[in-house]
């Protein structure tokens, strides 16, 4: 028996020794508990009403896709609160709100903010038609010393005000602007999957030679509040869809496989972070639990299950409070138990990002490009480090401020497929 029991504890020695830096699991530094545990969690759908006061004739509504307004109660006259509940948690603070508001006598009203399990995060967006958006004016908005609230000077009147964290880019919008793009005869859509809700997750494919066998592979909107990173991603795709010689020169050299909305349940249900699971889809990339992701890597397995094709490029459209490129590190890269051939082919699409990034820097000389590679760890269970773990392919996170202003949104990310399209066609 004792000896049974020695040789137990020697194979448990071995068999840990045995295992790989990178199948261990590792969250981020921001990430709640159980953020990198993506079975199916439950969630606290909110109710959907249109709520009034008699005494004043305000009325709320939280009666659209990707609205989010859990309760809203009177205070006095004059004074009304606004609570927002995320669909789960813990949960990252990507506290989200978006309601419509009215009233059948023009009046100023106070509306306070407040949020269970987050604090007020997004400078408050209006609207008339939930189409055309401004930033609510600053002065009106006094955000409380620890962030946990907001109060509001708002007017309102008989006309409807969308009022929102940001602008409202549910699913439909996203069919809108899919639908143009394939108006181009080197554009394709198609469906590769659903959502756990049943949703259709779109794949755009823009290329104008079909036997090219190089990709370049774009993904966005994992995390539902993350609409700059949708401008971002919007500007980066156009521009290689576009008119300039680059982008005809490249379309006929590379595919671009783009899948520009992979969590259209969170969006269209007004969640904070969370697919209609209560999974963090980007902590999702190990397991592969919930069908978004898997969508995901059945497409990229799909496409190297050619040898003959190879995707050159990954990248992953976010939004955070400022913007941030996210690089993989060198050291995060590379582990000992990786053959010669793969180190060096790791090493290799490290210069080639911070390559780009520098090109990005000199062609934009006013705008800080602002390189971070210490945040991933070799074990994080996100979709950059997926694909390089698996295949080797140089990966990136593109991170855009909340707030950055949406024309210089615009201008970078354009400027980023310009110069990425350079670097790849000169490289491969």
């Amino acid at each position: 028996m004792k000896n049974n029991l020695i040789l137990f504890i020697l194979l448990a020695i071995i068999i840990s020794g045995c295992e790989s830096n990178e199948d261990k699991i590792t969250k981020l530094p921001y990430d709640p508990e159980g953020a990198t545990i993506t079975t199916d969690k439950e969630i606290f759908p909110q109710h959907y009403r249109t709520i009034s006061f008699s005494n004043t004739n305000v009325f709320v509504s939280n009666e659209f896709e990707g609205a989010r307004l859990n309760d809203f109660y009177q205070v006095n006259e004059s004074t009304y609160t606004a609570v927002m509940i995320p669909e789960n948690a813990p949960i990252n603070n990507s506290a989200w709100y978006s309601f419509k508001i009215w009233a059948e006598d023009e009046q100023t009203i106070k509306l306070n903010l407040e949020y269970i399990n987050g604090n007020h995060r997004y400078r408050p967006k209006v609207s008339s038609d939930g189409i055309n958006w401004n930033l609510l004016d600053t002065n009106l908005v006094k955000i409380s010393d620890d962030s946990s609230s907001a109060i509001i000077s708002l007017s309102v009147n008989e006309d409807t005000l969308w009022f929102s964290a940001q602008e409202l880019i549910t699913s439909k919008v996203y069919r809108q602007w899919i639908d143009e793009l394939s108006e181009f005869t080197y554009v394709n859509k198609s469906i590769i999957d659903s959502s756990s809700e049943g949703r259709p997750i779109y794949k755009l494919e823009i290329a104008e030679n079909s036997s090219a066998n190089k990709y370049l592979f774009v993904i966005s909107r994992q995390h539902p509040p993350e609409v700059t990173g949708y401008f971002a991603m919007k500007a980066f795709v156009e521009t290689i869809a576009g008119d300039s010689e680059t982008a005809k020169i490249f379309r006929t050299n590379y595919r671009t496989v783009v899948i520009p909305l992979v969590n259209p349940d969170g969006i269209d249900n007004g969640h904070w972070r969370h697919n209609n699971k209560g999974v963090d889809l980007n902590r999702d990339w190990v397991e592969f639990n919930q069908p978004e992701p898997g969508a995901v890597k059945n497409e990229v397995e799909q496409i190297l299950s050619d040898p003959d094709n190879a995707i050159l490029f990954f990248i992953d459209f976010h939004s955070t409070t400022e913007d941030v490129f996210y690089t993989l590190s060198l050291e995060s890269l590379i582990s000992n138990d990786l053959s010669e051939d793969r180190k060096k082919v790791r090493e290799e699409g490290y210069g080639f990002v911070n390559t780009w990034l520098q090109n990005l820097q000199a062609r934009l000389p006013e705008y800080n490009v602002n390189v971070i590679d210490t945040l991933s760890q070799s074990t994080s269970p996100t979709s950059d480090r997926w694909i390089m773990k698996e295949y080797d392919v140089p990966a990136f996170t593109y991170e855009v401020g909340d707030e950055t202003e949406r024309e210089l949104i615009k201008q970078v990310a354009e400027g980023s497929a310009e110069e990425l399209m350079n670097l790849l066609l000169e490289k491969y």
